[in-house]
């Protein structure tokens, strides 16, 4: 009865307490929420909710609490990221996405401050890559930065620095580019050389090595640099220029280029690329031998011209590109069909005697021995011998069928041209032994020997080995080489002593195949059959013809593996390659590296918008190319989706017929809408313009046509006008290809 008495009273204990928690902590979280402090009030109500997990106005107020408390980390959070304060914004977001994760505004900020720090992050990455000097890879990730940041000052500005750095320098030309025309039969070169600097109102100084061989020279409307640069050539000699109107005139030997030449150490620090295999690469194609490898830094250094090391930058920027990875989804399937046939009379199949104390019943083992005391041994009788016979028959007939199936599924991630290998199985440990003979030091001794044991594991199962080449298109080649080891019986390899080893099952395919990316292709038919069939019998009895087979026991196994493979590539990085003016570059003649021509005419024939000329009921007669082209304005600035108009205008020009121009830009920066006439070509009727862009190499070929029937057109004005609009942040020249 006093137990009855006092479990009531502890059960109505436990009640008020549970009772006096829950309005305690409900209590404080509405205090909080009074006093705006909504993180706090949603940990009380959580604790309330522990000790009442279905009260329903505790529920409600929990929500209001966590929406609240997510509501002002997302107002904190917008204004971190206002101010571009990513971390606390991060955090901010964060916390509000763990209290309303279905809130869409929430989801928005996060996605906007990661968007913001991926930007920024860019914009790191293209600042190492700046001052690496590896300006189109920072232009790159500039641009992608400005893509998911259009505000961000520092990706604008830096692509503003790296178009300054990567535009052309202007020519400098020494005797301006008024024609020059030249006639001289077996001159002395140094006449030439004081007629041309009569022309052009320079000075030139000569060498005291060079030679005042005779020359013969016809030039015609060509430029003071072309007509200089073909003396030069003509005469092997080549020029310094000590101010803007003195030039020293030196004869080109080794000796002399070695004397006046100046050399250039720069240091390049590599991406992708081994450096030594990029010093290959330069000193076959510059001949440069004064390179150096910093393998640590992965960097090489080189001095050589100026020429030769712009060169090599080019070079270098065209081939330490990122290379192309690659995703393998391998599925390795063994399958294993076992079947089993048992069949007969199951006979004991031994029988034996044994001696042993009087009182004996347990059959000793074989081959042991048993101690007798003097007592026992005196009372040997009957009852010490046992003995065991056959004394039962079994009859099998057992047929058995079973699966097996060993699944492996490794992904693989591995880079373009490198082998990646996967192992999958045990090691199974194997005896060796090596038996050294010595023979004896006495003729007809008895030899010695010694035998050394020693344990090798070999492995088991499946050893893969794949090499991807990824193509342009993303097709995947791929070298495949699979080899399946399989353990087998233990077999007798010597009886006295008996040593025992394993037996090894091996399959192996090797082969070479194409894939599309996301394609998958099953490699099957590893086949291995085993066939297996024991007969136990009766001796003598089991060999008589009919009734001997039922004196015989047969076992008949048959084993059938096959290996399947599924294996299905997936890109992760394409190949990237440079872009064509990267690939493709003027490199000098045999004798002098450049990063430009010798002539003009290198480039292809120069047309001029005087060329072709029209005339009413002929044909046209070539003209001295006397017309000059420009661009209004010269130089100005439109924002992202705005219209820039540049007017096309031709001066002194003379029966103008009809051209054909190539305007090129940065097609990355501006987008070509149209080409339309100008007052020039609508002088004596309406001229036709046709403009047939190609934004993947940034030009835009132009064909401007005099109006059909119509008088020569001469003079100047506007020829054309050119309307681009602005595509994203960035600086671009635009200009022409074949004035």
């Amino acid at each position: 009865m006093r137990y009855r008495r006092v479990l009531p009273f502890l059960i109505l204990l436990v009640l008020l307490a549970g009772c006096a928690t829950r309005p305690g902590a409900t209590s404080l979280g509405d205090q909080l929420m009074e006093q705006g402090h909504w993180d706090e009030a949603v940990t009380m109500y959580q604790t309330a909710l522990k000790d009442d997990p279905f009260n329903a106005s505790l529920q409600v107020k929990l929500a209001d609490a966590r929406r609240r408390a997510a509501a002002a980390h997302m107002t904190r959070g917008r204004a971190a990221l206002k101010e571009r304060q990513l971390a606390p914004a991060l955090e901010a977001f964060k916390r509000a996405m763990a209290l309303d994760p279905g809130n869409a505004d929430i989801q928005s900020g996060l996605a906007d401050v990661l968007r913001f720090k991926e930007a920024q992050d860019r914009v790191v990455a293209g600042e190492k890559l700046l001052k690496a000097g590896r300006l189109d890879e920072a232009a790159e990730a500039f641009e992608r930065a400005l893509e998911l940041d259009p505000t961000s000052v520092a990706a604008q500005d830096a692509l503003v620095q790296i178009a300054e750095k990567q535009r052309p320098a202007p020519l400098a030309t020494i005797g301006g580019r008024q024609p020059v025309t030249l006639k001289f039969q077996n001159a002395r070169t140094k006449e030439v050389f004081e007629v041309l600097a009569r022309t052009a109102g320079i000075n030139f100084l000569f060498d005291k090595d060079m030679k005042d061989e005779p020359v013969t020279l016809f030039v015609k409307d060509a430029t003071f640099d072309e007509a200089l640069a073909l003396l030069l050539t003509t005469q092997n000699l080549f020029i310094r220029r000590l101010s803007t109107d003195t030039i020293l005139v030196i004869p080109k030997t080794k000796q002399k280029l070695d004397q006046y030449q100046d050399l250039l150490i720069r240091t390049f620090y590599l991406s992708t690329a081994k450096a030594k295999e990029i010093v290959n690469l330069l000193r076959t194609m510059l001949e440069s031998k004064r390179l150096y490898v910093n393998e640590d830094l992965n960097a090489i250094v080189i001095r050589d011209s100026p020429d030769k090391v712009r060169l090599a930058e080019r070079i270098i920027l065209a081939n330490d590109r990122k290379p192309g990875e690659v995703m393998f989804e391998i599925e390795v399937l063994e399958v294993d069909k076992t079947k089993t046939e048992k069949l007969g009379v199951n006979i004991a199949k031994q029988a034996g005697a044994a001696f042993g104390p009087p009182g004996t019943t347990v059959f000793p083992a074989a081959g042991t021995t048993t101690t007798f005391t003097y007592q026992q041994l005196t009372s040997i009788g009957t009852g010490s011998f046992l003995f065991t016979l056959p004394a039962s028959i079994l009859l099998d007939f057992l047929k058995s069928e079973s699966n097996a199936k060993t699944l492996a599924n490794p992904k693989l991630r591995v880079v373009n041209n490198k082998v990646a290998k996967i192992n999958i199985g045990d090691k199974v440990p194997i005896l060796l032994s090596n038996t050294n003979t010595i023979p004896g030091v006495v003729p007809g001794t008895v030899p010695t020997s010694s035998t050394i044991t020693s344990i090798e594991f070999k492995d088991t199962g499946v050893k893969l080995s794949v090499e991807p080449n990824i193509h342009l298109n993303n097709d995947v080649s791929i070298k495949l080489q699979i080899e399946v080891t399989r353990l087998g019986d233990q077999i007798t390899l010597q009886n006295n002593p008996l040593i025992q080893q394993f037996k090894f099952g091996t399959r192996t395919a090797e082969t070479t195949l194409t894939l599309k990316d996301g394609e998958s292709v099953v490699l099957g038919g590893l086949i291995q059959d085993e066939d297996r069939t024991t007969v136990e019998k009766v001796p003598g009895l089991g060999d008589i013809p009919v009734l001997g087979e039922i004196f015989k026991h047969t076992t008949h196994d048959v084993v059938t593996t096959d290996v399947i493979l599924t294996i299905t590539p997936r890109v992760i990085r394409s190949l990237d390659p440079p872009s064509v003016d990267d690939q493709v570059f003027w490199s000098g003649t045999e004798e002098a590296y450049a990063l430009k021509p010798l002539f003009t005419e290198a480039f292809g024939p120069v047309r001029n918008v005087s060329m072709v000329p029209s005339r009413p009921g002929g044909t046209g007669t070539a003209q001295r190319p006397t017309a000059t082209l420009s661009f209004r304005p010269a130089d100005g600035a439109v924002d992202v989706g705005q219209e820039l108009k540049l007017d096309l205008l031709v001066a002194d020009v003379e029966s103008f017929g009809e051209a054909t121009l190539t305007v090129a830009y940065d097609s990355k920066i501006l987008e070509f809408r149209q080409a339309m006439e100008g007052e020039f070509l609508r002088r004596d009727g309406a001229g036709t313009v046709t403009a047939e862009p190609n934004p993947a190499m940034g030009t835009v070929v132009v064909t401007l046509k005099q109006p059909s029937g119509g008088k020569p057109l001469s003079g100047g004005g506007v020829l054309a006008m050119l309307t681009f609009v602005g595509k994203s942040p960035g600086a671009s020249m635009i200009s022409l290809q074949n004035p």
